[in-house]
């Protein structure tokens, strides 16, 4: 009988590099406590705030923020320090100083993203910062293949990257889809697009795919005319009447605010301040009742007139049956009248109801405030 001794050994070789830790993206520990904590107490200023529509504090992302909407249709989200990534205005700011073609582009993209609901990273789409990644990753690429500084150059190559148009081997596309897969991370310039959690993806590539068809298409329509029609490229990519639609909804919404700015409801309006203590006094329909003008019966001790009682003020203030204190005027009603029918049923519409019966019942009134 013949034996056989199997030895297996495994050697790390030089040209094997360990593998990089993922950074860590949004504060952590004690500065992420301060950082929500700070948000929070923020929020409910905003909240007190008439210019203000709908306020969301998303204090379990990676990286917490506010996410607030203007009544005049803006939306924005608010990060207070602690996060320990790059900056997105000022990322921003050095790739416009850096290519000429940045902000064009990004003007596009994110009006082509918006129609189509990829742009919120709350939904799976690509945020601003993960497009500013991007956009800034090709432009970089595109130049030191030989390529120019152009818009209409940029466009159509980032499409033809992005969607993944050529073949697989080819060095000019970037399958974003085997990236996210892979948790690999696109850099550029101290940038790091990480897009694992763009959940969306699929739907992006096959968006600058079907860009870069149509593009192509109308390249070639408006070359066999021979210049005898006048069209734009981009409204084959681009809803140009629900841009303006939006552009228009702005602008009225901006003008149905002007009463809010100009009259702000103060912080120390009697109808924000709390009813206090209540000590011994009924409160009713009709108003308040001491309890020294109700019989004890020797039942009930009468504080009012023990020793060592010093009634502060006279209660002269409004109550309501539960003793609540009853403000003496409503701004917001007599703001709300004030703009009229048409406003008051736009700022209905405008609402976001969480309630399914209420949600039916201004179901036309949403679909109205939509379209104007």
């Amino acid at each position: 009988n013949e034996v056989m001794e199997l030895s297996l050994t495994s050697h790390r070789t030089s040209s094997q590099q360990p593998l990089t830790k993922k950074p860590v993206i949004g504060p952590t520990g004690k500065t992420r406590n301060k950082v929500v904590s700070v948000l929070l107490s923020l929020t409910n200023q905003l909240r007190r705030s008439s210019f203000t529509h709908t306020i969301e504090c998303r204090s379990r992302a990676r990286v917490p923020i506010i996410n607030c909407s203007t009544r005049t249709g803006f939306e924005g989200d608010i990060a207070i320090g602690g996060h320990n990534g790059v900056d997105t205005s000022t990322y921003a700011r050095s790739q416009v100083n850096r290519f000429n073609s940045f902000a064009p582009i990004i003007l596009i993209m994110k009006a082509l993203m918006n129609q189509q609901g990829l742009d919120k990273p709350f939904t799976g789409g690509l945020g601003s910062y993960k497009l500013y990644v991007l956009v800034a990753y090709h432009i970089e690429t595109h130049i030191a293949n030989g390529g120019n500084d152009r818009p209409s150059e940029i466009l159509i190559s980032l499409l033809y990257r992005f969607g993944c148009v050529g073949s697989r081997r080819d060095k000019l596309t970037t399958n974003l889809v085997r990236l996210g897969n892979s948790g690999e991370m696109i850099t550029c310039d101290g940038g790091m697009c990480e897009l694992t959690p763009v959940f969306r993806l699929p739907d992006c590539v096959e968006m600058f795919r079907e860009c870069h068809e149509r593009l192509t298409d109308r390249c070639l329509l408006i070359d066999d005319c021979s210049g005898a029609h006048h069209c734009s490229y981009l409204s084959s990519i681009i809803d140009c009447h629900s841009l303006r639609e939006a552009r228009e909804a702005s602008k009225r919404r901006a003008r149905l605010c002007d009463n809010i700015i100009t009259r702000p409801t103060p912080l120390d309006h009697p109808g924000k301040v709390s009813a206090g203590r209540r000590i011994s006094h009924v409160f009713t329909r009709n108003g308040s009742i001491s309890a020294a003008s109700k019989p004890d019966n020797n039942k009930r001790k009468n504080i009012n007139n023990s020793p060592g009682y010093k009634r502060s003020k006279s209660d002269t203030a409004k109550r309501g049956p539960r003793g609540g204190l009853v403000p003496l005027n409503r701004p917001d009603l007599s703001a709300r009248k004030s703009l009229g029918a048409e406003a008051a049923v736009m700022q209905r519409g405008m609402k976001q109801r969480k309630n399914k019966k209420k949600q039916a019942r201004d179901k036309e009134l949403t679909r109205f405030a939509s379209r104007n």
